[in-house]
């Protein structure tokens, strides 16, 4: 791989006690403060989201020094299973880059239920596997997933598709991964906990698994119930246990006292005097609201719970970096995320929270070039229209009351006072003739 054009990488130098200053763009110097006296001392976790801000910043964090192997920090990166194609190249060619030059350790982890006994009934447990980075295939079961698996693995054990209002997807495939992933990882053992029971078949009973959800006051038919459950029964019984090396060729044992302290067997414990870490998210300063949202979630409070212990640094929205400088730096580099910005296909391909012109540019770069090995995929939208009516929630089915102010008895992605689905986005004939949702769909403000 060619390398990285390390002089146009802006450098930050790194004070405890110097009042930040303004980045002259990429020929200047941003001086880099810890919110609080000892966070130099605490792991760095970056988020590495397969953009190009993300991109900017994590070359920014390692041509610094910030992140330091010893101290147990680690990049992550997890796969929904719903990327493009070249957002999973240019991951690739970071990972590699990063591995070799700087040997800071890069993961990619996948959302992964096991089943396993929970006050005395078996049940299925979320969490996270390791991949490499390569495609899953035959020859190659620890690759990575791109065909939509963990995504319906997801859907197909919640019964039900996330919305405007409810980002499982975001808390599921993100969140709640990277938190058990990094249980283990601060743990600093040799290798991940194998995790399931010692059976070689399923031991959910069909009976049970209904009865337990009529009694959390579900109304789900049972045929429709059982339906939806049967992707994620499908799935291994168990995780295995991994060795970190074999996924990061620069993954070693660290020493860090801070985390030796944390840690109870083969796991750390987060929450009350539990640990803590940094966070590092490439949120720009033209993306206030998101900045602002964050900012919110580390003052503590109902908007950290789900986040406890973690600290979240966005120096991108510090040096003043916006969406422009993102463009520059990477047009200096002879590589790069091989997808147009204005596509908006990056993250999950067409993303609900996308907003409406979002979904409009997505679906008309990629229908236009969907090849064969593309169909089926989450890059053919009928994937989404089909995991969109498979797994939303049939009011009329479930005998719930329909108000009649409602334009839509079917629940999907997009809630039922909308009317607007994944069939209706493939069917139109054009912007136009969606214009009617233009103010109820708009892009989100997602931070994570």
């Amino acid at each position: 791989m060619t390398p990285l054009n390390i002089k146009a990488v802006p450098q930050i130098s790194i004070c405890d006690s110097v009042k930040q200053t303004e980045l002259d763009k990429f020929n200047g110097t941003h001086v880099f403060r810890y919110d609080a006296e000892g966070h130099c001392k605490l792991p760095h976790v970056f988020k590495f989201s397969g953009g190009r801000s993300s991109g900017l910043l994590l070359f920014i964090l390692l041509e610094s020094g910030i992140l330091k192997a010893e101290r147990g920090d680690v990049i992550v990166f997890n796969n929904t299973s719903a990327e493009h194609p070249n957002t999973y190249k240019f991951a690739r060619q970071c990972k590699e880059l990063i591995e070799r030059k700087y040997k800071i350790p890069f993961f990619w982890i996948e959302y992964q239920t096991y089943e396993d006994a929970r006050n005395a009934r078996y049940t299925r447990i979320t969490s996270y596997r390791l991949v490499n980075s390569e495609p899953y295939s035959r020859t190659n079961p620890n690759g990575y997933r791109w065909k939509g698996e963990a995504y319906e693995e997801m859907l197909s054990w919640s019964g039900f598709v996330p919305n405007l209002y409810q980002r499982t997807c975001t808390v599921s495939l993100k969140l709640k991964c990277t938190r058990d992933f990094l249980k283990e990882w601060f743990a600093n053992k040799p290798a991940t906990e194998r995790l399931g029971h010692f059976g070689k078949t399923s031991r959910l009973d069909d009976e049970e698994l209904y009865e337990r959800h009529l009694n959390s006051n579900g109304s789900v038919p049972k045929n429709i119930f059982l339906e939806k459950k049967k992707y994620v029964r499908a799935m291994p019984v168990s995780r295995p246990s991994q060795i970190w090396m074999d996924y990061s060729p620069v993954a070693k044992p660290f020493k860090n006292p801070y985390l030796a302290e944390k840690t109870q067997g083969k796991r750390t414990f987060f929450g009350k005097e539990g640990c803590e870490y940094l966070s590092f998210v490439g949120l720009r300063h033209d993306e206030m609201r998101r900045v602002i949202k964050v900012r919110r979630r580390n003052g503590g409070g109902t908007e950290s719970v789900g986040y406890e212990g973690e600290h979240v640094y966005m120096p991108l929205s510090d040096m003043k970096i916006t969406r422009e400088d993102v463009e520059d730096f990477w047009n200096l580099q002879s590589w790069n995320l091989e997808l147009d910005s204005k596509d908006n296909l990056s993250n999950c391909t067409y993303c609900f929270l996308k907003g409406l012109n979002g979904l409009q540019r997505a679906h008309a770069s990629i229908s236009s070039k969907l090849d064969d090995s593309m169909k089926g995929t989450p890059c053919d939208i009928n994937w989404w229209i089909d995991i969109e009516e498979r797994y939303g929630r049939d009011m009329e089915a479930e005998k719930r009351e329909i108000r009649k102010s409602v334009p839509n008895r079917f629940i999907g992605f997009f809630g039922a006072n909308n009317g607007f689905s994944y069939r209706r986005l493939a069917n139109s004939s054009g912007q136009e003739e969606l214009k009617c949702f233009a103010d109820t769909l708009l892009p989100c403000d997602c931070t994570d």
